[in-house]
């Protein structure tokens, strides 16, 4: 009897570590499952992006963050959801949403810096928003150091000034780009717009210097031409009319707009004509 009693207990036993090892097996299986889901999720929804199933994508992103917010899918989602409203879905205000909602996690990785990166793009190239641009693109500098392009962001804070206008302190910017990045591929267009700024705010030996040191540093530059042009510009608004009518002559084959050039060469040798008399 107490035979029978112990081989029951035993059998008992061997049931409940039975019963305890398939449930660990259950459990293990259900988290790879876990696991496994959002990333197939996201792997359907790229499918779905390249075959240009835009919606359909969206659809899926959105359902990871839904489902699975604290997988390691959850910020590379949030990416792809705004570039897809940007890129594809033409929706800039949704598109900004979810790059701000990735940015406001505070990170400092690739993904949130090339949120930033857009943010920016947007408020400039999209919005004309330069003022607020011009925030974005100083975060790019300030909150992501030691990245590439820092010598793009400065140049495109430069440039913000400039298209609001604000041609003192577009200056001001381009010199500090000019200074602080003298090998940027960006130092022509910083020079040649440092340039313009001294043309436009009437400071026009500035100008000449500027477009003078540009032929001379880069003569292979896209800008050379205009650099003449702007000299030209310059010596007759100070009523030098003979240097600029020299400096017309020498691009005057050369410059894109060959009427309008023609043009002021013509008023130029007919002021002189006048001034002869």
């Amino acid at each position: 009897m107490k035979k029978q009693e112990a081989r029951g207990k035993r059998q008992e036993a061997r049931k409940t570590i039975i019963s305890y090892i398939l449930l660990l097996i259950s459990c293990f299986l259900l988290l790879i499952s876990c696991d496994d889901a959002p990333k197939n999720l996201f792997n359907d929804a790229e499918r779905d992006l390249l075959d240009g199933r835009y919606r359909q994508a969206v659809d899926k992103y959105n359902k990871i963050l839904e489902k699975y917010p604290r997988s390691g899918y959850a910020d590379e989602t949030l990416y792809k959801l705004g570039e897809t409203y940007f890129l594809n879905l033409n929706n800039i205000q949704i598109s900004l949403e979810y790059f701000s909602e990735l940015i406001s996690k505070g990170k400092k990785n690739n993904i949130s810096y090339k949120s930033q990166q857009y943010v920016a793009q947007i408020y400039d190239e999209h919005l004309k928003d330069y003022d607020r641009a011009i925030v974005e693109y100083h975060k790019l500098t300030n909150n992501f150091k030691n990245r590439e392009n820092a010598d793009v962001n400065q140049y495109n804070i430069a440039l913000c000034y400039f298209k609001k206008g604000d041609y003192e302190q577009a200056s001001t910017e381009f010199k500090v780009s000019l200074e602080k990045y003298p090998e940027s591929e960006f130092s022509p267009d910083a020079l040649y717009q440092f340039s313009n700024c001294k043309y436009l705010t009437r400071k026009y030996n500035e100008a000449i210097a500027g477009y003078k040191k540009l032929i001379e540093i880069y003569p292979s530059s896209r800008y050379v031409v205009d650099a003449k042009y702007g000299i030209g510009i310059c010596l007759e608004e100070q009523e030098k009319l003979k240097e600029a009518l020299s400096v017309y002559n020498e691009i005057k084959d050369l410059y894109a707009n060959k009427t309008m050039l023609e043009k002021k060469i013509e008023g130029l040798e007919k002021r002189l004509r006048e001034r002869g008399r």
